[in-house]
């Protein structure tokens, strides 16, 4: 008897509905990077003002043996 909730629609359903959410998880992540070059250069300059504080603390780490 073929009913609509059988193992194979349902393999199907459950495996569209997946590639459909990386999909837009996919495209989401694509329209939240930086494109233009004012934003490029924005995130370029966040970085590079964090760089000074992550070199402090490198410094503190010391091997001992």
């Amino acid at each position: 008897m073929f009913t609509l909730l059988d193992p194979i629609n349902a393999d199907l359903a459950f495996t569209l509905l997946s590639s459909l959410g990386l999909l837009l998880a996919a495209a989401t992540t694509l329209a939240a990077l930086p494109w233009t070059d004012a934003e490029i250069a924005s995130t370029e300059r966040a970085f590079i003002a964090l760089l000074p504080s992550a070199e402090q603390s490198s410094q503190q780490v010391r091997a001992t043996r």
